[in-house]
């Protein structure tokens, strides 16, 4: 399907179905003066919530995952620390993770709003009547692409995109998922749960290097997995321009040759250039322009898109970010306050690090081997 002119359709091209799923009470999981606190998804509802294109959104809320919907990604004994140490907190898990007495209830919340969302946008019956919407944006808290099999850290308890991804396969039936993780810290947890599995594939663009050291341009997977672990170690200062670029030459073509049944998002926005705790450079002009090329992407596939709220630190900024990205999905206009020009700013997003087209080059010639067809140098980029 194309557009006049023959460009190819994007989500801005005609307004579909989009919405958020809410996850009411996050604030039981209280986290102190820590940048992971519950004034983050605070901020971002009252917004949304009240904004301008409220009635553009379907809102659904969270419902609990079961235990067994965890099981299927993580141990019963990581399980069970969980469970514990948030019956015996407030304490630290390690020196970034702290749980509080609500901290379990709240993240088995956090994956059955990944649930909700995916039962959305699939049209599964267990989301009743409601009209099924192209995409879905769950608002959740603690974040969860940090979190392995048997280990919380960063933050993470449970990994909510790897409990939605098995959902999907092993109760609804998708053969094949995709997860691309925009977070600005590398997904190692959702990369080590799939790293051996072809039937998922993980792409990730990241800040590199930075918290957690992993991610770098040669881990692509093992055993049978080898080929669909796809790592973008993105330098520091990175912003619009070359996180596009990167979609555009490698994420999006790889996605598609890959022909998912479901595409995940996790939607980190810690990469803007407000952010405290990165060095990369994201508008929320370049957020928008992201979100447009992944719903474009799903659309044109006829597959449904989760995204699922990562990382992103700083309160003042989220909720434009948040806007922007439901904007890019649903294909209406409107940014809140982009600020990449104002004084302070890292730099210009559209301005990218001299090590980037080196940076590209060296990526494509790792995947090359293993999407031929996606990557060759003869085929044209995306727009």
């Amino acid at each position: 399907m194309s557009t006049p002119g023959n460009r190819p359709l994007d989500a801005r091209d005609r307004i579909r179905r989009t919405g958020i799923v809410l996850l009411p009470g996050h604030g039981l999981h209280e986290t102190g003066a820590h940048p992971e606190n519950p004034e983050r998804l605070d901020a971002v509802e009252a917004s949304l919530m009240s904004g301008p294109d409220r009635q553009r959104l379907l809102v659904l809320k969270a419902r609990a995952a079961a235990e067994e919907d965890i099981a299927r990604v993580h141990t019963a004994a990581h399980i069970d620390f969980i469970r514990s140490q948030s019956a015996a907190g407030p304490s630290w898990i390690d020196s970034d993770t702290v749980v509080s007495p609500g901290s379990y209830e709240v993240t088995m919340k956090a994956s059955g709003a990944a649930l909700v969302a995916v039962d959305a946008v699939t049209g599964s019956g267990h989301c009743g009547d409601v009209p099924r919407p192209d995409s879905m944006f769950a608002l959740v808290r603690p974040p969860g692409h940090h979190a392995t099999a048997d280990r919380a850290m960063g933050f993470c308890l449970f990994n909510h995109a790897a409990v939605a991804a098995r959902y999907a396969q092993q109760v609804l039936g998708i053969e094949r998922v995709a997860i691309l993780d925009w977070d600005v810290h590398h997904g190692n947890g959702t990369q080590e749960i799939f790293e051996s599995d072809p039937s998922v594939l993980f792409v990730s663009m990241h800040q590199w290097p930075l918290y957690p050291g992993s991610g770098w341009m040669d881990e692509v997977g093992t055993a049978a997995g080898r080929g669909f672990t796809v790592n973008l170690p993105m330098p520091p200062g990175s912003g619009d321009l070359e996180h596009v670029d990167a979609f555009d030459r490698v994420v999006g073509p790889v996605i598609g040759d890959f022909d998912p049944g479901l595409l995940i998002v996790s939607a980190g926005q810690d990469g803007h250039l407000d952010d405290p705790l990165s060095s990369q450079a994201l508008s929320e002009s370049g957020f928008e322009r992201l979100a447009a090329r992944v719903a474009g992407l799903a659309f044109r596939r006829g597959i449904g898109l989760v995204a699922l709220h990562e990382g992103g630190y700083n309160p003042e900024t989220l909720p434009g970010l948040d806007h922007a990205i439901l904007a890019g999905f649903g294909g209406f206009s409107g940014l809140v306050s982009d600020r990449h020009s104002e004084p302070g700013a890292k730099r210009d997003p559209e301005s990218p690090p001299a090590e980037w087209s080196e940076r590209i080059e060296q990526i494509l010639a790792v995947q090359r081997p293993f999407w031929p067809e996606a990557l060759s140098e003869g085929r044209p980029h995306a727009v």
